[in-house]
C-alpha cells in the first residue's frame, strides 16, 4: 500500500535492490550504540523503496502524562526519511525543512512503526514523504521533508561513526565517499 505523504504523485523511487538493516553509528539519537540515553534502534529498507523502524515509546518519552511528546514522533519519521533521501541519491544527506502532521496520539508502550521514503530527487534536493503508524496501520502522523547532501567536511567527520555487521547492507553500497561541496 503507497501512502501519499508528499511528493508529486506518492510515487515512491526505488532505493535499494536489496531490503534489510541498514548501518547504524555509535552517536545518533535514534541509532547510536553507544548512546545510552538514545533509542538504539535499527531502520532498515523493505520493498526496494521504503525505510522502516520500529518502536516502543518509552515513559521517558512522554510529553503528558500517556502522550509521547510530538517531538518524539518527529525524530523517528526524521531519521527514516533522512536514510530514504540518502539511497536515492546516494550521499549522505541532512534536513532542510521537515513538516509534520500529528493526526492521533501515540501512546507509551504501544508500538510504532516509522516508514520513509523518497518521491523525487532534483539536483541536490531531495523530497521525502513518511508517516508513522500504529500497529493496526492507522496513520498516528504524516510528513514531508526536503534534504541535501551532507557537506564533504562534515561527512568525512561522521563516516568513522558507521557500523555494519554480517547482517546489515554495507554502507559503501549505499552511498559514495562524500556529500557535497562545503558552500551547502
Amino acid at each position: 500500500m503507497v501512502r501519499t505523504a508528499g511528493g508529486s504523485n506518492g510515487e515512491r523511487l526505488r532505493l535499494s535492490e536489496r531490503d534489510g538493516v541498514l548501518p547504524w553509528t555509535r552517536h545518533c539519537l535514534v541509532c547510536g550504540e553507544q548512546n545510552m540515553r538514545g533509542f538504539q534502534q535499527r531502520s532498515r529498507v523493505q520493498g526496494g523503496n521504503t525505510v522502516v523502524l520500529d518502536y516502543v515509546p518509552r515513559e521517558t518519552d512522554v510529553g503528558w502524562k500517556t502522550l509521547v511528546h510530538g517531538g518524539i514522533s518527529m525524530i523517528l519519521l526524521d531519521e527514516v526519511m533522512t536514510w530514504a533521501a540518502m539511497l536515492a541519491s546516494r550521499r549522505a544527506c541532512v534536513a532542510v525543512d521537515v513538516h509534520t502532521r500529528l493526526r492521533a496520539p501515540v501512546r507509551v508502550g504501544k508500538a510504532v512503526r516509522a516508514e520513509g521514503w523518497a518521491c523525487r530527487v532534483s539536483g541536490r534536493m531531495c523530497e521525502t514523504g513518511g508517516c508513522l503508524l500504529d500497529v493496526e496501520g492507522q496513520v498516528l502522523s504524516e510528513t514531508t521533508g526536503r534534504y541535501l547532501p551532507m557537506p564533504k567536511s562534515e561527512f568525512a567527520l561522521s563516516r568513522d561513526d558507521f557500523m555494519t555487521d554480517g547482517d546489515s547492507l554495507d554502507l559503501g553500497d549505499l552511498i559514495t565517499e562524500g556529500g557535497s561541496h562545503d558552500h551547502a
